[in-house]
């Protein structure tokens, strides 16, 4: 017998209540007015869907068709736990104004922030209870969904090392692009969350595995570098969603494992995630992949070199087996300054602290080695120093230049240059100047060193306060006006400090006008000096911290014939390039301007003023000396740097 809809809408309503509080998960919601999600089928058809509370609009589209698209809609009817809903779909046509009304069971599975796959059942016209929702009514849909707007995270990839392979067409058995001193070569998060970088050697080689899509994104440089965006397990395969920045499609990744090694990896480009052997629309499959373990500048780039005669091509592939390079002479070990050993803090809150103990850098859970070549003498600048990155996993070693500085005893500024992959020529060739340019994203770069940056600054775990040392055009004490970064006046006052001995305080007064016409302080914010630096070519550094908050903060000064001025910037943004460019080119990233007044006499009185106010700031100053400032009431934790960065910026405007 056939139910009407409202005899079936009765036997919902029947449903313990416990099942009738349907709303589709959270990881499904539109955020906006949508479409959210995608799902690009391979016989020519997009389906984009919007999610809100307890209804999902689908609309059904050929790419590239003038047919008319479909648009049905589900709504969640029961939610039976393990993110598994009946549904009643409802598929309107606008031709006839007809409506077909259906159940189905849909089960959600999330693979990742930005990958969803979807078990569902057939669609029956009438709800036939919870036995729709068994596993043995549900299909998994080979195809993901997509979530464009979380599609930029990066998640672990399904294989780690470092291999050489062989890439084939489906079913046939000759490799493609084979070459027996140049292999092809995956190398796969190499280090954590990484992605997939494939080297295929020869142009026509890459064209081969990115296809027609090379037309959209033409190919530069190699690897093809692959983010992935989800990996899971299925059955006895692992599945990865990945994206190559060439296109804006998804493909899909399969990874089979043999006594735990990778055996197989089939590339599915029209995204589709299959868990059988069949053929589908442009899939390439890599196999036969084997180790090649190398560990220094000196080696041989394919295992099979000491089997052939030096001959001239060989010779290039070959430098160990064939007597070109001596290992011991082109990588020796080297260290750093003993100054710069011990843990420094980031004052950037995207990089991690950084750890220097004799011959080794450690940051971003990375161990660099301090390396160098017997051959070559050590570079002019003291801080220069060449690095590797060596691996246990196949990966081949990366080499990098850093440049760090040591213009105070408790700061270091630091820098590196391009990551440059196994094979080079030599140690020397990594530290070349040109490794170091710095191209900065603006469209004017008239009086712009290429080489000014971008420096990232660390306290160490002990401050010490410096002399200020502030621009000679600075008086003791100068009126201002506050601005913010919208060029708002949102202060006026007072910059004050004493140039004599030890000199490493300042303080910001807010004052205003009382009944009487007359200044007054409303709030004093104290600074202690943390590191005054003076570079040629570049800006003049001022960091403090704030006494109150203990927030790090980046101060330069800049002078007009009317003017001086002083930009305040959180001190991430200290490393920014040349003074022109911090100031006039970073504009919008600074908290707030000041503009002084040159002989001004609204700061004469702030000496009687400071007489009655607080003490507390300056009894824990009569505390601090250049031996005991990194005490625990002076030096907060790191940690609350960005909580304490809003707390001060609210404060300073």
């Amino acid at each position: 017998m056939i139910l009407s809809p409202f005899v079936v809408l009765i036997s919902l309503a029947l449903i313990p209540s416990c099942l009738c509080e349907c709303r589709f998960p959270e990881f499904l919601q539109t955020e906006g007015e949508g479409p959210s999600w995608f799902v690009t089928y391979q016989n020519n058809k997009e389906v984009s869907i919007t999610v809100n509370h307890t209804k999902m609009i689908l609309k059904e589209c050929k790419i590239k068709a003038h047919s008319p698209c479909r648009v049905y809609e589900r709504n969640c009817a029961v939610s039976y736990g393990g993110s598994r809903f009946l549904v009643r779909e409802i598929l309107s046509d606008r031709t006839t104004y007809e409506r077909e009304v259906t159940y189905r069971c849909i089960q959600f599975l999330r693979r990742s922030k930005s990958v969803v796959q979807i078990r569902i059942s057939r669609y029956y016209s009438e709800n036939t209870s919870q036995t729709l929702c068994n596993d043995a009514h549900l299909m998994l849909d080979q195809y993901p969904m997509i979530s464009r707007e979380h599609a930029t995270e990066v998640n672990q990839c399904p294989s780690v090392g470092g291999y050489d392979f062989k890439l084939y067409h489906y079913g046939e058995p000759a490799p493609l692009c084979d070459d027996i001193f140049l292999p092809l070569r995956i190398e796969s998060d190499c280090t954590q969350n990484e992605g997939i970088k494939l080297y295929f050697r020869r142009r026509n080689c890459s064209n081969i595995f990115v296809g027609r899509d090379l037309k959209i994104h033409p190919l530069q440089t190699e690897p093809v570098h692959l983010r992935c965006v989800a990996s899971w397990q299925y059955m006895h395969y692992t599945f990865a969603v990945v994206k190559w920045r060439g296109t804006p499609k998804f493909w899909c990744i399969r990874v089979t494992y043999l006594n735990d090694k990778i055996n197989e990896m089939f590339v599915y480009f029209s995204g589709i995630c299959p868990s059988d052997n069949k053929n589908y629309e442009r899939m390439l499959i890599l196999r036969h992949f084997k180790t090649h373990y190398v560990t220094g500048i000196c080696a041989d780039q394919n295992m099979k070199c000491s089997y052939h005669h030096c001959s001239t091509y060989v010779k290039d592939r070959c430098k160990l087996s064939c007597a070109l390079c001596e290992p011991d002479m082109e990588e020796q070990s080297c260290s750093f300054p003993q100054a710069f050993n011990g843990h420094w803090n980031s004052l950037h809150p995207t990089t991690s602290a950084l750890e220097i103990s004799n011959g080794t850098l450690k940051i971003e859970h990375l161990n660099w080695e301090c390396v160098e070549s017997k051959n070559s003498n050590r570079p002019e600048v003291i801080g220069r120093r060449a690095l590797k990155l060596k691996f246990s996993n196949g990966c081949y070693p990366r080499y990098m230049c850093t440049d760090i500085e040591h213009p105070t005893s408790s700061v270091l500024r630091y820098r590196t240059g391009k990551e440059l992959f196994w094979p080079i020529d030599s140690i020397d060739e990594v530290c070349e100047e040109r490794y170091f340019d710095y191209h900065p994203h603006i469209a004017e770069t008239s009086g712009i060193a290429r080489t000014s940056g971008p420096w990232i600054y660390f306290i160490s775990d002990s401050p010490e306060y410096v002399h200020c040392n502030l621009p000679w055009y600075i008086p003791n004490a100068a009126f201002f006006e506050m601005y913010d970064n919208n060029h708002r006046l949102a202060n006026q006052g007072c910059l004050s400090y004493d140039n004599d001995s030890p000199g490493h305080v300042l303080h910001l007064y807010y004052t205003f006008k009382n009944l009487k016409k007359e200044w007054s302080v409303q709030l004093r914010k104290t600074f202690v000096c943390i590191a005054s630096i003076k570079l040629i070519g570049e800006n003049d550094v001022l960091i403090t911290q704030n006494l109150d908050e203990g927030v790090y903060m980046c101060w330069t000064f800049v002078q007009d014939r009317y003017r001086n001025y002083v930009y305040i910037f959180s001190a991430e943004d200290c490393g920014n390039g040349t003074n022109k460019q911090l100031v006039f080119y970073s504009a919008q990233k600074y908290l707030v301007m000041l503009v002084l007044s040159k002989n001004s006499t609204n700061c004469d009185f702030i000496g009687d003023e400071d007489k009655i106010m607080t003490r507390r700031s300056d009894d824990t100053l009569s505390n601090l000396t250049e031996n005991n400032i990194g005490s625990r009431a002076f030096r907060p934790h790191l940690g609350l740097h960005l909580l304490l960065y809003v707390i001060l910026l609210s404060n300073l405007r």
